[in-house]
């Protein structure tokens, strides 16, 4: 297993190293500055162009470089659309214009970025791929104009505010309610002028609960059953048999894999001889569907997923068959980045933060 549940130890940060190098030219009037970027844009940005800016450029075209060259500013948007000396380079969606991606090819032999070592082409490619979205970027303020940062401002956002019990809302139509929960969709009905939809009937609700609970549409006994059963609790009966199905960990299951960004391959491989399947992959996914259907609690859930190497032998037996190591696989499943240990870190990083915290460190990486 040792593809897949790699030793917490062996996860440990390294040192980044030099290796971006890359010459970052900016774009005229065809790069408006108003031109909006989108979410994913400025995701591409943070993750694969910033590290350059600041690792390999801010030194020579920041406004406190030593000495800056070619008149160039990297360090503020406005410096990035000005351009420097010898004028644009960058084309936004054209790359096939852009003097940049013609010097990090090294097309020509007088403007060939970096000068020392060539890009790897899955670098190039990063760039290429910037170019042609628009080269989308953030609003960049020089470091002039920075102002300090307020850590009190920011864990006064609503989103590190601990939840507090809300009292149910009055209502006109108290009849309606059957959960505390009714009483907040029921005030929001009534807020827009709009009445509940009518009871639906046991043949809908069937289908519902199956295709939202397993993925899967109820057999026409089952669905018979469930119309002739007259009892009070019958759909009770009906969500927690759903919920006792194994399909039900397959139907959500898959959800918390897309978190993951669960694969059977690698998608790309550094050499001949590496095998492009992650090989036990299969039981970090089968670990996750178990997961869902033991009901493991929810903080063994994600400790598993990030130390279980670490917890000792005494859960071994915590979540059924599959060893609870097995979800490691949610830090080792991941892109491999032609072997760049530093990138394959990143990515893993990153799908912790999103995934666990509903939150990006992207910027912690420079």
């Amino acid at each position: 297993m040792e593809p897949i549940c790699q030793s917490a130890s062996q996860l440990s940060l390294t040192s980044w190293g030099l290796r971006w190098i890359v010459l970052i030219c900016a774009a005229t009037g065809l790069l408006s500055a108003a031109e909006p970027a989108s979410n994913s844009g400025l995701d591409f940005f943070e993750r694969r162009i910033r590290p350059v800016l600041i690792e390999q450029c801010y030194s020579c075209h920041s406004a406190n470089a030593e000495k800056l060259k070619g008149g160039l500013l990297l360090d503020s948007l406005e410096g990035m659309l000005k351009g420097g000396e010898h004028g644009p380079v960058l084309v936004a969606h054209h790359p096939e214009k852009s003097r940049l991606i013609e010097a990090i090819r090294w097309e020509d032999e007088d403007t060939q970025m970096p000068p020392k070592k060539k890009l790897t082409p899955i670098q190039i490619d990063d760039f290429v791929a910037w170019v042609t979205m628009g080269a989308p970027a953030p609003v960049l303020t020089s470091d002039r104009n920075k102002q300090p940062v307020n850590p009190t401002k920011g864990s006064t956002h609503w989103a590190f505010q601990p939840p507090i019990l809300a009292t149910p809302p009055l209502v006109r139509r108290p009849e309606w309610l059957h959960t505390p929960v009714d009483a907040f969709i029921l005030k929001g009905l009534e807020n827009k002028g709009l009445s509940p939809s009518p009871t639906a009937s046991g043949r809908t609700l069937i289908r519902r609960a199956f295709y939202d609970l397993t993925g899967l549409p109820p057999k026409a006994e089952e669905v018979e059953s469930f119309v002739a059963d007259t009892r009070p609790q019958a759909y009770a009966h009906l969500i927690e048999k759903l919920l006792a199905s194994p399909f039900y960990g397959e139907r959500w299951g898959r959800h918390w894999l897309d978190v993951a960004r669960y694969a059977d391959t690698k998608g790309y491989i550094y050499t001949d001889r590496e095998e492009a399947r992650f090989v036990h992959s299969y039981l970090y996914r089968d670990w996750v569907v178990q997961s869902f259907n033991n009901d493991l609690p929810y903080d063994r859930f994600l400790l598993h997923q990030l130390a279980s190497d670490q917890l000792g032998d005494s859960h071994k037996s915590e979540n059924g068959q599959i060893p609870p190591v097995a979800g490691l696989g949610f830090l080792t499943i991941g892109r491999r980045f032609l072997g760049v240990t530093p990138d394959i870190i990143d990515d893993q990083i990153d799908v912790m933060m999103r995934g666990m915290q509903g939150l990006t460190v992207a910027c912690a990486r420079c």
